[in-house]
This record gives structure tokens, sequence and C-alpha cells, in this order.
């Protein structure tokens, strides 16, 4: 990972390890500890990785299909946890306003 640190600008990485750590404290704030963080990631990007379109509300009933307690995510962790996935994983995700 340090070979890809060196081509992503310093601006970017300080993004991300702000985006990181506003994710950390939220999801702890909640009662996750870090493995537990770390494996919700994971989880989350399972559910969007074949592409669809998706809710938080559908990704936390998801969620809670695979053991995690009901309402885990909120929209403002979701929506970190797609910035990451974006800029630190190549992953592009449409986004569409609902009203």
């Amino acid at each position: 990972m340090s070979y890809f640190r060196d081509l992503v600008p310093i601006q970017s990485r300080e993004n991300t390890v702000n985006i990181c750590a506003s994710l950390f404290w939220r999801l702890s704030s909640v009662g996750l500890n870090p493995d537990e963080i770390n494996r919700l990631v994971k989880d989350v990007f399972n559910l969007l990785r074949d592409g669809g379109s998706f809710t938080v509300s559908f990704i936390n009933y998801e969620l809670q299909r695979m053991g995690w307690k009901e309402d885990i995510m909120d929209d403002c962790s979701f929506e970190l946890i797609i910035f990451l996935l974006e800029n630190e994983f190549d992953y592009h995700v449409n986004t569409h306003v609902l009203h």
C-alpha cells in the first residue's frame, strides 16, 4: 500500500485520514470496536459491489440479516464509506437524490 500512497496527492491522503477518523468515531460511539468497524465496512462493500440501487434502509435490512444490530448504519456513516470506496479503491458509486 505504501507504493500507492506515494501516488496519491497529500491533500487526498489527509482527506482520507479525516474520513477514516470520522467514520471510526461515529461507529465506535454506537459501541463497535475497530475489528467490528472493519468487518462492517467490508460487509457494506459486499452488498454494494455488484451494483444496484440502495438506500440506507435497505443496507440496514441486509446488515441485520447478516447479524448486525438494527439500524447500525446511518446516512452519514454510509456516505463516509462510499467516499472511502470511491477514493481509496477506485470503486464508482452512482448516487441519486430521492425526494
